[in-house]
């Protein structure tokens, strides 16, 4: 999908700014049904586009 941009922490989670190579941007809440997984050693996460975020 991308590159981690930025991190938004807001009151109840914190919210994922992923930008792709054209530049295009996405925001993923950090929330169970969204991050399934979090490979910091290998840099990668596993995520689960919900109806909304696609």
């Amino acid at each position: 999908m991308g590159k981690i941009d930025d991190i938004f922490k807001t009151g109840s989670n914190d919210v994922y700014v992923v930008k792709d190579e054209s530049g295009k941007q996405i925001l993923l809440p950090a929330i169970e049904s969204v991050i399934k997984h979090v490979d910091i050693k290998e840099k990668r996460m596993i995520v689960n586009l919900i109806k909304g975020l696609e």
